[in-house]
């Protein structure tokens, strides 16, 4: 089993940047990936076939992705898990149209999570369980769960001091990384993102999800979502 996180960025960019990966095995150890988003079609929709070959998931992979796993209900000002975590962000209740800001980011997360679920063919989000051991699919807000690992303050992330805070607090909760190279912020997030994942296993008692997924056959995408963050 593989657990894997994603630091996603905007498919819809005019130079889009290649999402950062991190893998972690059963033993903790980590390595690091990159996968490419595929160019989005005349429509400016992304297909799940297109996604699904971009990213491929193993059939035992647990994916943890910093990204928006889906809109809010109808008629909600805001998603119930990004309401109780206080998130910063607010995703709204229908998918937003091209160029409005962060629009590319909530629509390639969107769209990424309902090819994930719908198009892969792996049980990767359990809709019927409120339990994160029980499912393989979940989203992510490093920024809150750097503040809960840390307990204190870590320098921004985009210092070598912020970023060897953040690799010390990981390397503190287990995990391994090779060589003495420091990790990007980006790579980082990632990171953080997989050890969320490997907890659901190894330490399901340091995880809590957040959040009732809604599927909704007619749209093709998830209503409210689960948000994993350290208990």
């Amino acid at each position: 089993m593989r657990f894997l996180g994603w630091d996603l960025s905007d498919p819809f960019a005019r130079r889009p940047r290649a999402v950062d990966v991190a893998v972690v095995e059963e033993d903790g150890r980590v390595a690091f990936e990159q996968w490419t988003w595929p160019a989005p079609d005349e429509a400016r929709h992304l297909t799940p076939q297109a996604l699904l070959s971009a990213c491929p998931v193993g059939l035992t992979d647990v994916v943890v992705v910093d990204g928006p796993q889906a809109l809010a209900r109808p008629g909600a000002r805001v998603r119930e898990a990004e309401r109780l975590l206080r998130a910063p962000g607010r995703t709204p209740d229908t998918l937003p149209v091209p160029g409005a800001p962060f629009s590319g980011f909530v629509r390639g997360g969107v769209l990424l999570f309902a090819a994930l679920h719908q198009g892969s063919g792996l049980p990767l989000l359990d809709l019927d369980t409120p339990h994160p051991h029980e499912a393989r699919l979940f989203e992510a807000f490093p920024g809150a769960t750097w503040r809960q690992l840390g307990g204190k303050a870590l320098g921004k992330k985009t210092t070598p001091e912020g970023r060897t805070a953040r690799r010390a607090r990981l390397e503190a909760e287990g995990l391994r990384f090779s060589g003495t190279g420091l990790p990007t912020h980006d790579e980082l997030d990632a990171a953080l993102c997989a050890w969320l994942g490997w907890c659901t296993r190894s330490a399901p008692e340091r995880v809590h999800a957040v959040g009732t997924p809604l599927w909704k056959d007619a749209e093709g995408w998830l209503r409210e979502g689960r948000i994993l963050h350290a208990g």
